[in-house]
């Protein structure tokens, strides 16, 4: 989240007011919308353009792009609720000022206007009831003769019409004009065939997706009984694209991106699946927080296999079983896919070129992480002005290759038989630098350290992909679809999980190798009676009882200090006077002062409610649940001031009271 800077003192104060009538004077024309504050009638209609919560607060795609439209013309919104058909008509008959999620024809633009720039592209599918057997989307005879449920007046008609010519593919269109729930009633009683909408408007299990028949820019659209508005719409959405030229997709990824799509297979999918059985996954060992092969248990850990775990949960018309294969590096796991003992291949990271040269496909990105570069304290300050570079490489991991090729081609790569090598080499000026994951790092922290090395960040990032035989096609889709349908949030936290782990290990380690057995010893035991007196205290707290809840400080969490990613404690509170909650800040590292902009001591103490004011009240109740209630939460979070979209988990720590809150920008 971006975090304000609090002004203090007199002169901060006279300097703010100078640069408030400064901006007063040089938009005048913003100032008095503002104060107009002007009435626009707006159409409210279910669905991910426009939603409520429990709590009956107002959100969705519409909503959120409204209010930032508000913020530049200061129009105040009167909701009128209703189907979107009879909106659309009423948008016409000059009963409302403005409604979203119009796609533009010729037709309607006689009778309404449209905005300069679309705030979007939408995709039309035809969706089954849930269960259903008789329709295949590759098999188009399947749709002769059924009945094809719309809404009434929808440019979807005309795009199912064109694809339904273009396929040979003739069936009876009905028109509708209830609500989305009137709608899927219909599907499911069987009053219609199949339901032709937008993708995204319903969750999943509500119905099931066939195919797509095509896709569309939308508009908001204003009535022509109200065309002064139409200019300020339109000064309003550049702004907003000059602010953030991302916004529509952000706002796409947050409302529309959980279609269920790709939570089907199709039939060839289910019939490969069938007759194939489990899918092999090829993987290389001892690549901790990615992937690796238990020691004890033989079986695979690491973000790989929570990311599997929830694929395999997540496919709703068929069960996907995966059976995870080590392998000692990435060039092995890849030559005994050639061979044919594993069907794909974790991680893998080339080039469309590089792909057709060895033969095989990458599926779009499961994980990716920032790269840094290990290099010797003594070369901090002169390594980015070094004209010659050589880098250790790990042999036998031709993703490291590939990723030197497309980003520093001018390197002059030499290789080792493995990391500790590498170091070495780093160390004693064999080489200038190693590339390593940010997520890797924990594993070799202790042995950088001893010798003088330390990292300096690249600026670019690795994707790791699933790769396949390029003559697997089909299996080259059902995995694209797996890499779809594991939340970012999910991924995110399974890697922080993993590198803390690391990160505890290569301390222990560490100790171990400079303590004495007695002081081993004497830290077991100090560590035994400090978690008796946690348990004690977490058990005393359950059981409403009067035990001493543990007070956790910045030194408890010191391992989080230099983690590649934001990580905070909160203590959760009541806020008083109210049954609101606020939450004060106990520790955060320096990642989360990197993100927010606020120096550490201007944070830590602090309330939340007090630092950033605007924070929507979704994060206190997601940082309450985990803290309270002990639930975990993960979800993607959009900063309302900087619009950008974090993964974000929240998760209880020390005792109830408290929670942990990690952040990755999307």
């Amino acid at each position: 989240m971006c975090l304000p800077i609090r002004i203090r003192g007199v002169r901060d104060r006279v300097l703010l007011l100078f640069l408030s009538l400064l901006v007063t004077l040089v938009l005048p024309s913003v100032a008095n919308a503002q104060e107009s504050g002007e009435i626009v009638r707006v159409g409210w209609f279910d669905s991910p353009f426009n939603m409520r919560d429990d709590l009956e607060r107002r959100s969705g795609y519409a909503y959120d792009y409204q209010q930032k439209i508000a913020a530049y013309t200061g129009w105040k919104y009167e909701y009128v609720e209703g189907s979107w058909p009879e909106l659309l008509q009423m948008l016409e008959d000059g009963k409302i000022d403005l409604l979203s999620d119009v796609s533009y024809t010729d037709e309607r633009a006689e009778r309404i206007l449209y905005s300069s720039i679309p705030m979007g592209a939408e995709e039309y599918y035809l969706f089954a009831a849930p269960g259903h057997q008789q329709f295949a989307p590759d098999d188009y005879a399947m749709f002769n003769g059924k009945k094809i449920g719309a809404n009434k007046g929808s440019v979807q008609i005309g795009y199912f019409n064109d694809w339904a010519n273009d396929n040979g593919v003739k069936a009876e269109i009905v028109e509708l004009t209830g609500s989305e729930e009137d709608n899927l009633n219909q599907l499911v009683r069987g009053d219609i065939d199949l339901y032709l909408a937008v993708d995204g408007f319903f969750d999943k299990g509500a119905c099931v997706p066939i195919c797509r028949v095509g896709i569309s820019d939308f508009y908001f659209a204003v009535s022509k009984s109200r065309p002064e508005l139409l200019k300020g719409l339109n000064t309003a959405m550049n702004r907003i694209q000059d602010e953030n030229q991302y916004y529509d997709e952000q706002l796409y990824a947050k409302y529309l991106q959980t279609s269920s799509v790709n939570n089907y297979l199709s039939a060839s999918e289910t019939e490969w699946l069938d007759e194939h059985g489990a899918i092999r996954v090829g993987y290389q060992d001892n690549y901790l927080a990615f992937c690796a092969k238990d020691p004890e248990t033989g079986e695979l850990i690491g973000a790989l296999r929570e990311c599997l775990d929830v694929a395999s949960s997540n496919i709703v018309n068929d069960d996907l079983e995966f059976e995870p294969i080590s392998y000692p590096s990435s060039a092995a796991a890849i030559e005994a896919m050639k061979k044919g003992e594993v069907d794909c291949v974790f991680p893998a990271n080339f080039t469309p070129y590089d792909g057709e040269v060895l033969n095989v496909f990458m599926t779009p990105a499961l994980m990716r992480t920032d790269m840094s570069a290990v290099i010797r304290k003594a070369d901090q300050k002169s390594f980015a002005e070094k004209d010659w570079v050589a880098v250790a490489v790990n042999a036998g991991n031709p993703n490291y290759d590939m990723f030197l090729l497309d980003h520093f081609p001018d390197w002059q790569v030499i290789y080792f038989d493995d990391t500790q090598a590498c170091l070495k080499a780093v160390a004693e000026g064999q080489a200038d630098c190693l590339l390593i994951s940010n997520y890797r790092y924990s594993n070799i922290a202790s042995q950088c350290e001893k010798l003088g090395l330390t990292t300096r960040s690249t600026g670019v990032e690795m994707d790791y992909c699933f790769a396949v035989n390029r003559e697997d096609t089909i299996l080259y889709s059902i995995l694209s679809k797996v890499t779809s349908i594991v939340p970012t949030s999910t991924i995110n936290a399974s890697l922080a999980q993993y590198y803390t782990e690391d990160a505890r290990v290569g301390i222990f380690d560490s100790l171990s190798q400079i303590l004495l057995g007695i002081v081993v010893c004497a830290l077991a035991i100090a560590a035994i009676v400090v978690l008796v007196v946690l348990l004690r205290g977490v058990r005393s707290e359950r059981k409403g009882g009067k035990g001493r809840r543990p007070e956790p400080s910045k030194k408890d969490f010191v391992l989080f200090d230099d983690v590649p990613f934001s990580y905070s404690v909160y203590r959760v509170i009541h806020v008083e006077h109210s049954k609101l909650y606020d939450a004060e800040i106990v520790y955060a590292n320096h990642k989360f002062a990197q993100i927010g902009g606020l120096q550490l001591e201007a944070t830590v103490g602090h309330r939340v409610r007090e630092l950033f004011p605007y924070i929507e009240e979704e994060w206190f109740s997601a940082a309450r649940r985990a803290a309270l209630d002990g639930e975990p939460q993960e979800f993607d979070y959009r900063d309302p001031l900087s619009g950008k979209t974090f993964s974000y988990t929240a998760q209880q720590v020390v005792c109830p009271g408290y929670c942990a809150v990690t952040y990755q920008e999307k």
